[in-house]
């Protein structure tokens, strides 16, 4: 089953972002994403262009969801690289905890690990999934079919 969206513009150049026309507006981006559903093919219907004019808005639309695609992986990188270094430091205020012979050093050591183990694993489930859901999308907006009626 395909996913149309169906875009009627009214002034072109609102179509575009203002400091920017490489970029599509932030409402069109909003619209474009808001009316996304998870379907193997996406198509997007424009109405109220001129024939001169398509090649333009069709870039940008493809230019915006690529760089935002972009921008998801390298943060993903990034965000990889911190769980690492979380789940690292948790692993050694455990290690200290086994080290420490006085008691408050020891709890300090044994929630300070435990508080930065749940914080790598809340991050892995919900900041990244929610990450992964979105790069998704992005990457299925870039490859989507434009057509111009």
């Amino acid at each position: 089953m395909n996913n149309v969206i169906y875009i009627d513009i009214k002034d072109y150049e609102s179509a575009f972002n203002e400091f920017n026309d490489k970029y599509i507006s932030d409402s069109l981006f909003n619209y474009i994403t808001s009316e996304y559903s998870k379907t193997k093919n996406v198509i997007i219907k424009i109405t109220g262009v001129k024939e001169g004019r398509q090649e333009k808005l069709y870039e940008a639309i493809r230019f915006t969801f690529k760089e935002k695609y972009k921008n998801y992986i390298k943060l993903d990188k990034f965000d990889d690289l911190y769980r690492f270094l979380l789940l690292v430091l948790g692993i050694l205020f455990v290690t200290l905890n086994q080290i420490f012979e006085i008691y408050f050093l020891k709890e300090i050591m044994l929630v300070a690990a435990w508080v930065v183990i749940w914080e790598t694993v809340y991050d892995f489930l919900f900041k990244g999934s929610s990450r992964k859901i979105k790069s998704k999308m992005y990457k299925s907006l870039i490859n989507a079919i434009v057509e111009f009626e």
